[in-house]
């Protein structure tokens, strides 16, 4: 329909004059029957009323979508040896991605990561896992919480990536609540080591 309008709204340029005016649908009753096609067959149009039926749409203009070309992932060489076979030519690396996809298995065209004691987590990219990571920090039902309950919360809902506590850090440490309000830790991060002297302002300069 935005198309077709855009069609309108240029050969009204065209004219010299032209005026638009609204006409409610009590009044036409041409156009209520034409609005009432999807639901009511012909027969019980009135004769009064001609239907046309066009074989192609009125605008030859093609339509473009703007399609975005997802980056290769770090996950890309064990889902294309899993669908493909498609490994390295150097034959450490080819072992190395045999032996690594032993962990995944490719479910609906999705890859996924096997798991010992729950069901399968689903591969995300890090779009995707900035997203996840949001939500299940700060989102509806998420609560501040530490980088190792916000990996694994991730994980409890189904999804991977290898960055995944890396990613959990990062959000934790950009969020101003968890800045704001997180406990200091006073105590020294190392022992403190006495120094002694021999005699009282030994150590002064």
């Amino acid at each position: 329909m935005a198309e077709y309008l855009k069609k309108v709204k240029e050969l009204m340029q065209s004219f010299e004059e032209a005026e638009v005016l609204h006409i409610s649908r009590g009044l036409n009753k041409k156009a209520d029957s034409l609005s009432k096609l999807a639901s009511v067959a012909f027969d019980h149009l009135a004769k009064d009323i001609k239907v046309e039926i066009l074989g192609q749409p009125s605008i030859t203009q093609v339509a473009v979508t703007n399609v975005e070309v997802q980056e290769e992932r770090c996950m890309t060489p064990v889902l294309l040896y899993l669908r493909e076979g498609v490994v390295p030519k150097n034959k450490q690396e080819a072992w190395r991605l045999r032996i690594k996809a032993l962990k995944y298995e490719i479910i609906e065209g999705a890859l996924y990561r096997r798991s010992y004691l729950g069901p399968s987590l689903k591969c995300v990219d890090l779009t995707e896992a900035e997203y996840i990571i949001q939500e299940i920090h700060e989102g509806i039902s998420g609560m501040h919480m530490g980088v190792n309950m916000v990996a694994t919360r991730a994980m409890r809902v189904g999804y991977y990536w290898l960055a995944i506590f890396l990613s959990a850090l990062k959000e934790i440490q950009r969020c101003d609540s968890c800045q704001i309000y997180a406990p200091v830790t006073r105590q020294p991060k190392l022992n403190l080591i006495p120094v002694s002297s021999s005699w009282p302002f030994q150590n002064w300069v």
